[in-house]
């Protein structure tokens, strides 16, 4: 394939070149402070500085010229602001199918969908920022880890952890639903979230493993698509009327997210963890880990290891 270079020059006969522009404008950083502290100047921040956004590529007219280029519509993991191609916007890409969260799964026969306005085209995302790790080596460096470290991450017991994210209100603020590639609908983090955080807890009604077959064929009847979660072998969380936003979390061979079952004050929860740094803009995803069976289920994940079925 083609090897792009990054080249940043100046009128005075500067030339910065390398593979990434990341690496690029990281010299130029380490230049301006090697020559700040050279002249006995107080090193200069560069909290919240964007690598793209110094390329220009985060201006809107950029972003609406570059999204009319060529083979733009090949582009699988970005989202078109200005100039979507023909049918990524569309109803396409919500499927009558609907995966019941690492216990059953049910097909619709009828295309009813309940949240169907959670996946509408006029709900846009935040913008993938890559530079969480940047932003989070400048932020140490400065002493300012008020955005770091919270209370939801590895520093408290798990009962303050958890008790702290529902006095957050299960983390509304920080992640919202909107329109997936993966399936219909997902889950995306609005703010960066740190490796080992707690992101939500997958609420709902709990019953028994007996009651499940039933209400499935409840659900089946109405044109409902089940979510349902499997503590263990003898109770199963029904998510599907009476949940919260985990239940859209979308299954990919290659997660962010893993789940978990804690006990909490003598009652069993299933919590959902960061099982590495996340960027603002990122859809959260983790492994439903279905028991393999003859009737396989495509995987849409588009991940580098996906196994090609949920099954």
């Amino acid at each position: 394939g083609a090897n792009i270079r990054f080249v940043i020059t100046n009128d005075d006969g500067l030339r910065i070149e390398a593979d990434s522009h990341k690496v690029a404008w990281r010299m130029i950083f380490d230049l301006v402070r090697d020559s700040r502290s050279s002249h006995l100047l107080k090193d200069l921040p560069f909290i919240g500085v964007s690598d793209r956004c110094m390329i220009g590529v985060t201006d809107e007219p950029v972003t609406y010229i570059l999204e009319q280029l060529a083979d733009a519509h090949l582009l699988r993991n970005y989202r078109f602001q200005y100039n979507p191609p023909f049918g990524t916007n569309g109803e396409d890409g919500l499927t009558p199918e609907t995966y019941c969260v690492n216990a059953f799964c049910g097909y619709r026969k009828k295309m009813y969908d309940m949240f169907a306005f959670l996946a509408s085209e006029y709900r846009t995302p935040p913008q993938l920022d890559d530079n969480y790790d940047e932003l989070e080596a400048a932020e140490q460096a400065w002493g300012n880890m008020t955005t770091i470290k919270r209370p939801t991450t590895l520093d408290l017991p798990m009962a303050m952890r958890y008790r702290h994210l529902k006095q957050n209100n299960y983390n509304k603020g920080t992640i919202a639903v909107f329109r997936s590639g993966i399936h219909g609908r997902g889950l995306y983090c609005t703010r960066h979230i740190a490796a080992g955080e707690m992101v939500i807890e997958y609420s709902g009604m709990l019953i028994r493993s007996t009651l499940t077959d039933k209400r499935e064929a409840y659900y089946e009847s109405k044109g409902i698509g089940c979510y349902m979660f499997r503590i263990d072998g003898t109770y199963v969380v029904d998510a599907t009327t009476s949940g919260n936003a985990a239940r859209f979390i979308n299954h990919s061979c290659e997660p962010n997210c893993y789940s978990r079952v804690v006990t909490i004050d003598g009652n069993k929860k299933i919590l959902i963890f960061a099982s590495k740094s996340i960027s603002r803009g990122e859809e959260l995803t983790y492994d439903y880990k279905f028991p393999l069976e003859d009737e396989k289920l495509p995987c849409h994940c588009k991940s580098k290891r996906c196994r090609k079925y949920l099954n």
